[in-house]
């Protein structure tokens, strides 16, 4: 199969994955002092790969009160967008192995080191997972007048359709981009993606009828699905989203195993002591218990996470083997 290039700036990446890689690594004994003297005793960083506004920035401010509060030291959520997540990542990655600056990442950590070849980190030993803090549910939207009320309504007029219908995406290699090109090799239906520089345009343009459908976050989704203005056909996760439980999955729609999960969680340095990581991991695991927090999140349609660190750290290895294996399928390749 001929690769299907996902236009990226490569000079531009590797630029500023090098930028990420630029800064010296601090000696772990400042860890161990840390550890030592009892943590935490200075403000905690948080480093988000995405501009502010979007989900992964509003669910990093949604539980920095709390986790600030329990902690007893603040928590600062930095903007460190760029580089495929590489400037955050490599902030993180290049920081004291001491608990004092986290990485806020999305799944597109996992998804980044089959898409991109230069990706400067090796996510399963560069870094330690906390907790997932978050799932965002993506759901397949289309204009609320359009035809197909359905998932096989939509896949046969795209089939009979004398061109291919256009799908848009927030950027090349995101969730939704990879969500439709797995859903379209599934269904066996031609579709043309058109990415945009997030997802506002792509909705613009696909209530004006250019774009005929889109994987979107629930967050974005949701108000405009209330507005009725666009029409939910099925979500990706394997289980229906607890935020819109009458949607049903596109597995069930009749392509068994269709699973997309886009998880948002803590990670620290790799060599973060134990002792630190568990303080993190039980303070976060209390701040998503927080009823202002699950209100929030309920409101923006995120699915409160919590596991445990084990547990994530088992989650990044099996999707980073997954996503390889579909990404490798399908062609798709950040150039």
């Amino acid at each position: 199969m001929d690769h299907k290039q996902i236009q990226i700036p490569r000079r531009q990446f590797l630029r500023q994955a090098a930028a990420a890689m630029a800064v010296p690594l601090l000696p772990a004994a400042a860890a161990r002092a840390a550890a030592d003297k009892g943590y935490p005793d200075a403000p905690i960083k948080v480093i988000v790969p995405f501009s502010p506004g979007g989900p992964t920035d509003l669910m990093a401010r949604t539980i920095g009160k709390p986790l600030g509060l329990d902690l007893k030291q603040p928590v600062i959520v930095y903007n460190k967008p760029g580089g495929g997540g590489a400037i955050a990542l490599g902030e993180t990655r290049n920081a004291a192995a001491d608990g004092y600056t986290l990485a806020f990442p999305s799944i597109q950590a996992v998804t980044n080191p089959a898409l991109r070849s230069d990706f400067p980190f090796d996510m399963e030993h560069d870094f330690t997972g906390i907790t997932v803090v978050g799932y965002i549910a993506h759901v397949m939207v289309v204009k609320a007048d359009f035809a197909a009320k359905d998932l096989k309504e939509f896949v046969a007029m795209a089939k009979a359709s004398p061109h291919p219908y256009a799908y848009g995406s927030s950027g090349n290699g995101s969730s939704g981009n990879l969500a439709m090109e797995m859903f379209k090799d599934r269904a066996g239906i031609a579709l043309t993606h058109v990415p945009y520089r997030g997802s506002g345009p792509a909705v613009q343009d696909l209530l004006s009828g250019q774009i005929q459908t889109m994987f979107l976050d629930t967050t974005t989704a949701i108000p405009l699905l209330q507005a009725k203005k666009l029409r939910a056909l099925a979500v990706a996760p394997a289980k229906r989203s607890m935020v819109l439980p009458d949607v049903p999955t596109i597995a069930e729609q009749g392509y068994p195993g269709f699973d997309i999960h886009a998880w948002y969680g803590l990670l620290a340095r790799s060599g973060t002591p134990a002792p630190i990581i568990d303080t993190l991991y039980r303070a976060t695991r209390d701040a998503l218990r927080d009823p202002g927090v699950l209100k929030t999140f309920h409101s923006l349609g995120i699915e409160p996470g919590g596991n445990t660190p084990q547990e994530f750290n088992a989650l990044i290895r099996a999707d980073l083997r997954s996503w390889s294996s579909v990404i490798n399928k399908l062609g798709l390749k950040i150039s």
